[in-house]
C-alpha cells in the first residue's frame, strides 16, 4: 500500500521528467509479460498516489482493486473517457498475461484491436507469428507508456497546484 509518506517523498525526490525515467526504466525489461506486469504495477500505484493528493480525507485504498482505484479516478473527472477505457483493456490485457501460460494469442490479440491508441493500418505482411507476438508486445507496451505518462502528469500537476497553495499571498 501506498502512503502519504510514499507519496511525498517520491514527489519531493524526483523531479517529472526523474519519476518518468524511473517508472519507465523499470519496464525495459526483455520480455513483454515482464513489461505488462510491471508496468501495470506502476500504473496502479501512480493511480493509488493521486487519490491520496486529490482526496485529503481519503480512504485506504489497499483493499481496492485496479479497476475501483481507477473508477475513482474517471468519477474525479481525472481520467477521460479515452483514458479510462485504455486502463480496462490494459487491465484485461494484465490479468492474461498473469494467468495464461502463452498470454500473446487470440485473447491478446483481440484485446489490442480494442485500444482506441493502437495504431491503425498496421499488418503484418509476413504473417510470421514471432513478428506479430513481437509487434503486439510493442502495441501494448506503447499503451502502457502512454497511461504511465498521463498519470505521472497528473500527479505532477496536482503536487504543483499544492505547492501553489501553500506560498502566502504575499510571497515567500
Amino acid at each position: 500500500m501506498v502512503t502519504a509518506k510514499d507519496v511525498n517523498e517520491l514527489l519531493a525526490n524526483y523531479t517529472k521528467k526523474e519519476f518518468l525515467e524511473i517508472t519507465l526504466a523499470e519496464t525495459d525489461l526483455v520480455d513483454y509479460r515482464s513489461k505488462v506486469l510491471i508496468s501495470h504495477i506502476w500504473i496502479e500505484r501512480l493511480m493509488e498516489c493521486i487519490i491520496m493528493k486529490k482526496l485529503k480525507n481519503h480512504e485506504d485504498t489497499s483493499d481496492f482493486d485496479f479497476s475501483k482505484k481507477q473508477k475513482i479516478l474517471f468519477e474525479l473527472g481525472i481520467l477521460s473517457e479515452d483514458m479510462n477505457h485504455e486502463l480496462k483493456i490494459f487491465n484485461r490485457i494484465r490479468n492474461v498475461f498473469a494467468h495464461e501460460i502463452h498470454p500473446m494469442g487470440d485473447k491478446t490479440t483481440n484485446l489490442i484491436k480494442q485500444f482506441k491508441f493502437n495504431p491503425k493500418n498496421k499488418t503484418n505482411k509476413e504473417g510470421n507469428l514471432l513478428t506479430k507476438t513481437m509487434e503486439e508486445g510493442a502495441i501494448a507496451g506503447m499503451i502502457s507508456g502512454l497511461l504511465t505518462r498521463h498519470l505521472v502528469e497528473v500527479l505532477c500537476e496536482i503536487q504543483s497546484k499544492d505547492k501553489k497553495r501553500k506560498i502566502p499571498k504575499g510571497g515567500v
